[in-house]
């Protein structure tokens, strides 16, 4: 009983019905306990892929670790692997270093399997704990996730959404599905981050962000992923107003005359620089692509003051072509065959329950037309 009260103290909200029979749970604590579950069942699962082959030997072996392992224990191993040293991660939690080197060796010894190493900054989490933490820390976010329902349940929409999106998919597609949620939900909190794919889908695989919006991926990138297509986006040639190729006449640029221009193309390993690369394949004489850059901004300036050209998705510049500040190239038959496209859509995590809020803004995602008008 005196456990329970704490529980309901600590969410705020009444989670159990006493009746003279027993007691059932509130419609908070059907929430409450949903996402109990299916934290506890992604702690199990993350302990039991840390134990390997010992744990299928012995299923009773993860059950018995976890009813020894504390929260304390799960959020020092989450703050060290997330931090340069003892002293940081202490420093971070508001504890002292042999508060948490203690605490570290209890989780070590409750695990029954090394999850750290010593080195030049002192103690670390090996690989095997360094997996241990990024699951358990995305069990956790279901306390989170809790927190936002509940106060969904009372009829507050206040919950937050974290967006990782890449920098090249930040055009109308985000302000067309914000500007309605918040219209709708002013107390909603929406966080927006950008990166390389590469961090972006990192961060989402830790829990630091709920959803990844830009160009899908697809294979050995996609390991613990799931993807939602949304529309294809056509690519084009892009140029400055006034661009001498815009006067071409009316058959458009060959692809001889794209390559003796001068480039500004996105990083490699990206969808759109291998669309660029297909594009001049077999070509006798290659461009020059003397600029490298996945930033938008970056672009749009070197092509708005020089003659360079850049391959870009027409969702990416809607703004840019509305406001007359970037011109699409005219091109030849064959060429447009060549050009693609990319398919732009959500990339989550493939064990993410959304909330009420999250369910929203995807639909307002979902909702947005397959082409940009302008």
């Amino acid at each position: 009983t005196v456990a329970l009260a704490g529980i309901e103290a600590r969410f705020g909200a009444r989670l159990l019905d006493r009746y003279a029979a027993g007691s059932q749970p509130t419609p908070a604590g059907t929430v409450l306990l949903a996402r109990l579950r299916r934290m506890d069942d992604q702690l199990t699962a993350a302990l039991g892929q840390a134990l390997g082959a010992s744990s299928q030997r012995d299923p009773a072996l993860i059950s018995k670790a976890l009813v020894r392992i504390g929260f304390r224990q799960i959020e020092a191993l989450i703050a060290l692997s997330g931090s340069g040293s003892i002293t940081e991660a202490a420093r971070s939690g508001g504890s002292s270093p042999t508060a948490l080197h203690r605490i570290l060796h209890e989780l070590q010894a409750n695990v029954g399997k090394t999850i750290f190493v010593r080195g030049p900054s002192g103690v670390a989490p090996n690989a095997v704990g360094h997996r241990l933490a990024m699951r358990w820390r995305v069990a956790l976010t279901e306390l989170e996730q809790a927190v936002d329902e509940l106060r969904e349940l009372e009829g507050r929409m206040e919950g937050r959404i974290k967006i990782a999106s890449l920098p090249l998919a930040r055009t109308l597609l985000l302000a067309r599905a914000i500007n309605p949620l918040l219209a709708a939900y002013p107390n909603a909190r929406i966080e927006i981050a950008d990166g390389s794919y590469e961090l972006l889908s990192q961060q989402l695989r830790i829990g630091a962000s709920d959803i990844l919006i830009g160009a899908l991926r697809s294979g050995s990138d996609l390991a613990g992923l799931r993807t939602e297509a949304l529309f294809d986006d056509p690519y084009a040639i892009v140029g400055r107003p006034g661009h001498p190729l815009l006067a071409g006449g009316a058959t458009g640029a060959s692809l001889d005359d794209l390559a003796k221009q001068e480039w500004v193309a996105q990083r490699p390993g990206t969808p759109i620089r291998a669309a660029f690369d297909a594009l001049f394949e077999g070509s006798s004489a290659p461009p020059r692509a003397s600029i490298e850059t996945s930033s938008l901004v970056l672009t749009r300036a070197i092509i708005l003051e020089s003659d360079r050209l850049s391959m870009l998705s027409r969702r990416q510049i809607a703004i840019e072509e509305r406001e007359n500040l970037l011109s699409l190239i005219p091109v030849a038959e064959d060429v447009r065959a060549r050009l693609g496209m990319r398919t732009i859509g959500i990339t989550m995590r493939e064990n993410w329950l959304p909330s009420g809020l999250q369910s929203r803004f995807l639909e307002h995602l979902r909702r947005q037309p397959s082409f940009p008008d302008f």
